[in-house]
């Protein structure tokens, strides 16, 4: 567990308290019964937390795990008009451009430039979820 500092939200961002929060099967890694005896061994293994790595997407700094999250607004940047404080909210992990021709055919999830929380695929990393407050986008908070 680590301290860190909580800066306010950035333009076009919010902050949000998180609620609640998973990890996914892209986090993990599941022993096969064939060679893993289940009563010796835990059900799941964190990637990350184990190798650093989650198959080509290699740590190159510390990373928050978690996405699949919802909370509650806490704070708005300038400009945020679509979201107040006590407002609960579903986070969307995936970060798009909204500039491409996927991310204007509303397939974001084929964005050349996503940045996915929780995940090492881009750098500077974008932290995930298991944490007691983030800011994130307000676009990809939903109500």
């Amino acid at each position: 567990m680590d301290s860190r500092t909580l800066w306010p939200p950035q333009y076009g961002q919010a902050q949000v308290a998180i609620i609640s929060t998973g990890l996914c099967g892209s986090d993990c890694m599941f022993p096969s019964p064939l060679t893993t005896p289940l009563l010796f061994s835990p059900l799941y293994l964190v990637h990350y937390y184990l190798h650093g790595r989650n198959g080509d997407f290699a740590l190159q700094a510390p990373l928050v795990l978690g996405h699949e999250a919802a909370g509650v607004i806490t704070a708005v940047g300038p400009g945020v008009t679509n979201l107040v404080l006590g407002q609960r909210v579903a986070i969307e992990a995936g970060v798009m451009c909204k500039n491409c021709d996927h991310c204007y055919k509303g397939r974001y999830n084929l964005c050349k430039t996503l940045r996915f929380a929780s995940s090492a695929k881009t750098f500077p990393h974008l932290d995930g979820t298991l944490q007691e407050r983030m800011n994130h986008p307000a676009y990809v908070l939903h109500p």
